[in-house]
């Protein structure tokens, strides 16, 4: 195999494992380790707004020209409000739940939300995969309301919106254009000066008195490995196999999820719930694979 290529996969799958193993370590500290949601949001962009400032200040040129208008409705869909429906909904709804859903989601919104937006419809075949799509995502939220985790309903319609929210954040991209790396070191930094101003004084006294073990976890994986390392391994992914070799490994997501809460959390995997990922994921590969869109 050619060495960038193996390079790419290596950083692709290691972000996609990141990803994946992101409501696996989030919701035991909302479970049951005394966190709150808002302590998660401090704890990503904190750090992370330490370590990607130099990025955003290298590319001030181009954040410039977009604008601050377009910088905040960025911020406002794929910053703080979209982690804080994530984290939220761990509250209610299981790992293999937060690990599943919300990545599912955001293909099959992304593309309702492409014909309005840039004026992209999906061809036949993308659009019988993504409705594919759905109805695993159905089969899985089912679980939610007579399965193993009753009542976790209420955290899938979260994760539904988290999807939906993150869909339109990667549309604006498109749409206006905006360099994905910069972009997100502005929407951290702008995520940053809205939440620490907040959790400062009603949550940081709280956390202190918190065992040191979990918040050391939740500072390295939220800040420094979700909230940095993350975005390197994928952008680097992209530059060595373009966009839809990159976006293919997306696919891995759930599945990561839905081993590692298994693994790791004991959550029980009902039949419904497994029928529901396979039938989402191989919807997935064929909307990235095997079908194309179109232009109005």
């Amino acid at each position: 195999m050619n060495p960038k290529i193996l390079l790419g996969l290596t950083f692709g799958v290691a972000c996609s494992i990141i990803w994946g193993g992101h409501a696996v370590v989030a919701r035991p500290a909302l479970a049951g380790q005394g966190f709150h949601p808002l302590d998660l949001a401090a704890f990503r962009y904190g750090p992370a707004t330490l370590i990607l400032a130099p990025l955003a200040w290298r590319a001030r040129a181009a954040l410039v020209r977009i604008g601050w208008v377009r910088l905040f409705t960025l911020a406002a869909f794929g910053g703080a409000p979209n982690l804080l429906l994530f984290v939220w909904a761990l509250v209610y709804a299981p790992a293999s739940h937060g690990g599943t859903i919300a990545p599912m989601v955001v293909p099959v919104a992304g593309a309702l939300l492409a014909m309005p937006m840039i004026g992209e419809y999906p061809s036949r075949g993308r659009a019988m995969a993504l409705a594919v799509m759905g109805a695993g995502v159905l089969m899985i939220g089912w679980d939610g309301v007579s399965g193993n985790h009753p009542g976790a309903w209420r955290g899938d319609i979260l994760l539904v919106l988290a999807g939906s929210t993150w869909a339109v954040f990667t549309l604006l991209l498109r749409r206006w254009q905006v360099p994905a790396i910069p972009a997100t070191a502005a929407v951290t930094i702008i995520s940053a000066v809205f939440v620490l101003p907040v959790w400062l004084p009603w949550r940081a006294a709280e956390v202190v008195l918190l065992p040191t073990g979990p918040v050391l976890v939740q500072l390295v994986a939220q800040g420094l490995v979700l909230g940095a390392l993350a975005m390197f391994l994928y952008a680097r992914a992209v530059e060595l196999l373009g966009p839809t070799r990159a976006a293919t490994l997306s696919i891995m997501v759930p599945v990561t999820a839905l081993l590692l809460a298994a693994l790791l959390l004991h959550e029980p995997i009902s039949l419904l719930q497994g029928l529901g990922a396979s039938l989402a994921v191989g919807g997935m590969l064929a909307a990235v694979l095997f079908t194309g869109r179109k232009t109005a």
